[in-house]
């Protein structure tokens, strides 16, 4: 029994290893502006969450990695509460009518951005999605993910940590 637990630890330590190779360090520009309003009309500039890290996603229903990522970015947001931190999803091209049952079947309570042209996404998104960002306080992308993450793995939490301000 002891043997098949040090199997199973060891064994998960290398996808967290992977996840945090993810973590791409960001060597592009600026961030571009976006500003949307989220599922209940409120106005999000991202300009108004300077001096908090900002984890910036870009995500759709249809797509399964993006799925598969939303609890752990919920829980991150969780653990990360009390911080000046934010996390903002931004849906790409979907209706309030298709987002607001799948937040409430997935128990997300994030905010979420609505770009329904899909013309701010086109500002950010290159690749595909999920595509994500990590930014500083001073706004100021340090770090792009392509593709799901574990968001809450200790390792990841970490890294966000320490991009908080210092009191």
């Amino acid at each position: 029994m002891r043997i098949a637990l040090i199997l199973l630890l060891l064994l998960a330590l290398p996808a967290q290893a992977a996840d945090l190779h993810k973590l791409k360090p960001w060597s592009g520009g600026e961030p571009p502006p976006l500003v949307l309003k989220d599922l209940d009309g409120r106005k999000h500039d991202l300009a108004q969450y300077r001096g908090k890290v900002v984890v910036l996603n870009f995500w759709a229903t249809w797509c399964g990695p993006c799925v598969q990522e939303m609890p752990s970015l919920q829980r991150l947001a969780e653990k990360l509460a009390k911080e000046p931190f934010a996390l903002i999803a931004v849906n790409f091209g979907e209706s309030e009518n298709t987002v607001r049952p799948f937040l409430r079947k997935l128990g997300l309570k994030f905010p979420v951005l609505l770009d329904k042209d899909m013309s701010a996404s086109s500002l950010w998104v290159d690749k595909g999605l999920p595509t994500t960002f990590v930014i500083d306080p001073r706004q100021k992308i340090r770090y792009q993910v392509l593709g799901d993450l574990q968001w809450d793995a200790p390792e990841i939490e970490t890294r966000i940590r320490e991009l908080l301000p210092k009191s």
